[in-house]
């Protein structure tokens, strides 16, 4: 991984893709959070903890994303929650634990502050903004986990591809990402053949491109339209909680 440290000054003239808690957080605990953290390059494919394994580092991505997933004793896995510069990855060490069941991966490249979680939990208690800001998160956590194993269980793979596309553009910035079929399969926790089918169906209908790793959204009102209803309820609660 590639670091640069950045200074407090700079915060807030960082693009829009800058992590939105960050961004809420008055200048006082901004600052005292870059100065235990760094700017670091993250690749799709990075494994930032492993579950049951002491977690060393916490993440406020910015243009980056990270999949927490469950994986079952035969190596399958799913994608539990997605979190983009709306959120934050580390969530047990701001509840006092050391380690979680769930491997976080990185899904998108981009970059993200990270800080030692040492440090960061030493740090909370002089961070009351962001302590309810988390504990607020914490509870959108739990809802979109929620709505998540619904929705893997009642709606089919097409819509599910949408959602999970739809939220992976609203945080990253760009209508072309970083993608492999292989690994969206692996999140949707279904077999690439029907990922494969799904994708195509998306395609025919002009809302999306893709090639051997990376899509590109085309026609985002058509891709919202392709959906389920999970992905307004979540973003409509995403608003409500974050704003709170």
């Amino acid at each position: 991984m590639v670091s640069v440290r950045p200074g407090a000054a700079d915060a807030k003239s960082t693009p829009a893709s800058w992590n939105r808690i960050l961004l809420s957080l008055p200048l006082e605990e901004e600052s005292l959070l870059l100065d235990i953290g760094s700017i670091v390059a993250l690749k799709s494919g990075d494994s930032i903890y492993e579950p049951g394994e002491p977690i060393s580092f916490v993440f406020f991505p910015h243009d980056s994303i990270i999949s927490l997933v469950t994986t079952m004793a035969d190596g399958a896995s799913v994608e539990a929650l997605t979190v983009g510069n709306d959120g934050f990855a580390g969530m047990c060490v701001f509840h006092g634990l050391a380690s979680t069941t769930s491997r976080g991966i990185v899904q998108v490249t981009g970059s993200a502050l990270r800080m030692a979680a040492k440090s960061f939990a030493e740090l909370l208690p002089r961070l009351p903004v962001l302590s309810r800001l988390l504990h607020s998160y914490s509870q959108l956590v739990f809802e979109v986990a929620s709505q998540s194993a619904a929705c893997n269980r009642l709606h089919v793979i097409e819509q599910r591809c949408a959602r999970w596309l739809l939220m992976t553009h609203d945080r990253v910035g760009s209508d072309k990402f970083d993608l492999t079929q292989m690994f969206l399969a692996e999140m949707l926790g279904v077999r690439r053949p029907g990922v494969t089918v799904a994708m195509g169906i998306l395609e025919k209908q002009g809302l999306i491109g893709h090639s051997r790793a990376s899509v590109t959204v085309v026609n985002r009102p058509g891709l919202e339209a392709a959906a389920c209803e999970c992905y307004q309820t979540i973003q409509a609660r995403q608003r409500q909680v974050l704003s709170s």
